[in-house]
């Protein structure tokens, strides 16, 4: 921004700790239950809709849960992650607890460690007990360990399902969604396709082996910019090929072709303040 654009403009972040971005993302469960009820030529409130999302941050699963809370007819609200399974361990235990690292994954997107959104969840979750989350919260920042009573752990089973997905079962995914419906998914929604498979789901009928519910996967960004997982999923002419075909996002081809442009380099030595470092910056 220009100097003094501060004092006119407000700024805030767009990830999913801005509740606007799960309360803009609930159209898309609207958006998707209303796409499958036109599909099974049915009406509105006929059919209960599974939903299986790769879990992260939780923006997109909050979305679901209050879209749920709405009124929206959705079933079980199913999640995948990878390595980095703080989720799906709070699920199948109610143990919230911090891991000690990061593991490093192909589907990069929802490595982390403490998904911020688990207190939206737990919030809906409790009947907006907000006296409750707040102990919850304090006890998990202080502690890194937070552990479900298990009422709560119950109604959270009633509510979501889990599964943890490795690199190796993504990339099967992955190539499995390619081979079977023709389609180039990204490693973060090839993981969601994983866990609906390891979850007793039909990925290409998208039916639940369990109760018979239709699912559906939500997909989460374009392969477009995952080279390095769909190359590892698919090989190099799988990429070249998908690179190659009309699927692939003319936009994402245009920015291929252009050169990258190296870092800056923002320094700060140890005897400035950090005004005098930005004051340097903006020169």
């Amino acid at each position: 921004t220009e100097e003094g654009d501060s004092d006119r403009v407000l700024l805030c972040g767009v990830n999913s700790y801005n509740i606007g971005r799960p309360l803009m993302q609930m159209t898309h469960f609207f958006w998707t239950y209303l796409r499958v009820c036109e599909q099974l030529k049915v009406k509105p409130g006929d059919v209960t809709l599974d939903i299986v999302v790769p879990a992260g941050a939780l923006g997109n699963t909050t979305s679901a849960y209050m879209a749920k809370k709405m009124g929206l007819p959705l079933g079980k609200l199913c999640v995948g992650t990878n390595a980095n399974d703080i989720t799906h361990r709070v699920i199948q235990t109610g143990q919230f607890h911090r891991s000690n690292e990061m593991k490093q994954t192909l589907s990069e997107a929802i490595n982390i460690q403490v998904p911020y959104n688990f207190e939206r969840v737990l919030y809906f979750l409790t009947g907006g007990d907000d006296e409750l989350i707040r102990k919850l919260m304090a006890d998990m920042d202080s502690t890194g360990k937070l552990d479900l009573e298990k009422r709560w752990l119950g109604m959270l089973q009633a509510e979501f399902a889990s599964a943890r997905i490795t690199d190796e079962e993504m990339c099967s995914a992955l190539m499995y969604a390619k081979l079977g419906l023709g389609h180039v998914i990204d490693p973060h929604t090839a993981v969601a396709f994983a866990a609906a498979d390891k979850l007793g789901c039909d990925p290409y009928a998208m039916k639940s082996s369990s109760n018979d519910s239709t699912v559906a996967i939500i997909a989460t960004a374009s392969a477009s910019k995952f080279e390095e997982a769909v190359t590892t999923a698919l090989g190099v002419h799988g990429w070249n090929e998908y690179k190659d075909s009309s699927s692939f996002p003319k936009r994402a081809n245009e920015y291929m072709t252009k050169t990258e442009m190296p870092p800056v380099q923002y320094k700060r030595s140890d005897d400035e303040t950090l005004e005098q470092a930005q004051n340097e910056w903006k020169e």
